[in-house]
């Protein structure tokens, strides 16, 4: 038998019994497009999650804190209330102190570089003498740069203080755009030790867009930050305790200083060990997703062993005939492979076909749902090569289901064949 009547004998064979094969191939078309999803959902996510880490930069900085460190992924422009002075400052958990910043000066190495940013505290920020916003500042990160809507990254060496301002913060400015917002001048509101507020003039260099970090808060270059110091501490009085909410360390051994600093009993991270908490919840989420999708094709395994043994059994005399035509076993035995072939290869292109499909019409309606407006996100990405790996797997998977009954078909003796009544 030449290879293409096998190929058309098994075809028809595959769809002896509709019903019985249709329901094969969905259940089949359900794991494969789960894997698919949960893949293109795992490269989606992923790239997005690269994307934020290449954009961070400051990847040879260590932040230092007593407790750890935490995210805001808040988007509200709370209005200034001027009880809010009245508060001063909280010396609570986190805050470290001199002695603390004393114990990491001692255990680092001659080339690396620590800056401690001394207890702040900025209350507002306005524009043009426009309506006050509460301003909660997102600190100082010597070498940081993140996804700008518009405008430069921050620039340390100039005696110009400059600010970024989220996208959000744009509107309630004052600003008509992003690009409106640039070159323009803010002012920050920042109380003193002796309970006067002042304003600090900051220049608007660059908007950010809402990201993982720190793309919800606004920050300042050095200059900015150490004016913000400078009068955050008038009226201190002479030989006053001075604390510190976080310190930086520069280095070219990142690993080493988390090391030693976390032995003294610091919180220690850096913008990858942040990121690297967000990738692995989505690990979790998707290996979850793909063990249901195993279980899914083990399911449509066991039916495809089903569906083969039956047609096996109802074409008992047709393979006898065969094999008394001198048909090989092998050909007995590739023909039922072929039917499992044929029912995986048809229910995992319909499954991607269907997951690509969704994924483009959904994944920005879930991401609308579920509120997470971040630039540069795309939910659901599939790789072309990823997809052809899942069909090729639910293949192998078919075919390794199809054995039994294959084996179970080649192995018919043609006489006895001939003699059964199906």
């Amino acid at each position: 038998m030449k290879f293409t009547d096998l190929l058309r004998t098994t075809a028809t064979n595959t769809f002896r019994r509709p019903l019985r094969a249709c329901l094969t191939i969905v259940a089949i078309m359900i794991g494969a497009f789960t894997f698919t999803i949960t893949s293109g959902l795992d490269t989606g996510v992923n790239a997005y999650i690269d994307s934020q880490t290449r954009a961070v930069g400051a990847t040879n900085t260590v932040q230092v804190t007593a407790t750890n460190p935490t995210s805001f992924l808040n988007e509200q422009m709370e209005e200034y209330d001027e009880d809010m002075a009245s508060a001063g400052t909280d010396i609570g958990q986190g805050i470290m102190s001199e002695d603390d910043i004393s114990r990491i000066e001692d255990q680092l190495g001659p080339g690396d570089q620590l800056t401690a940013t001394s207890q702040v505290t900025p209350l507002y920020y306005s524009h043009d003498e426009g309506q006050r916003y509460r301003f909660i500042y997102n600190g100082y990160w010597p070498g940081k740069e993140m996804n700008l809507a518009a405008g430069d990254q921050l620039t340390d060496d100039t005696d110009q203080t400059q600010i970024i301002i989220p996208t959000y913060a744009v509107g309630p400015l004052g600003f008509s755009t992003p690009d409106d917002a640039i070159g323009s001048t803010v002012q920050v509101g920042v109380l003193g030790q002796d309970g006067q507020t002042r304003d600090l003039d900051a220049t608007v260099v660059g908007v950010q867009v809402r990201s993982l970090i720190g793309g919800n808060l606004p920050f300042g270059n050095e200059a900015f930050n150490d004016d913000l110091q400078e009068l955050s501490a008038i009226g201190a009085e002479p030989g006053q305790a001075q604390w510190y909410p976080t310190a930086l360390v520069t280095s070219d051994d990142v690993d080493a200083v988390m090391t030693v600093l976390e032995d003294e009993g610091f919180a220690v991270s850096t913008a990858e060990y942040i990121i690297g908490d967000y990738r692995s919840i989505v690990s979790a989420v998707l290996m979850l997703l793909n063990v249901l999708a195993a279980v899914a094709i083990a399911a449509a395994m066991f039916g495809i062993i089903n569906t083969l043994l039956m047609s096996v059994q109802e074409r008992t005399r047709q393979i006898g005939m065969f094999r008394a035509l001198g048909m090989p076993r092998r050909t007995v035995f590739s023909s039922i492979a072929l039917e499992s072939v044929f029912l995986s290869v048809i229910g995992g292109i319909i499954a991607a076909a269907l997951a690509i499909t969704a994924g483009a019409l959904l994944g920005p309606v879930a991401l609308e749902a579920a509120g997470l407006d971040l630039p540069g996100l795309t939910l659901f990405e599939f790789e072309p090569l990823n997809v052809v790996l899942i069909i090729v797997g639910v293949m192998l998977a078919a075919l390794l289901a199809a054995v039994l009954p294959a084996l179970r078909a080649a192995r018919l003796e043609p006489m006895h064949a001939l003699r059964s009544d199906t």
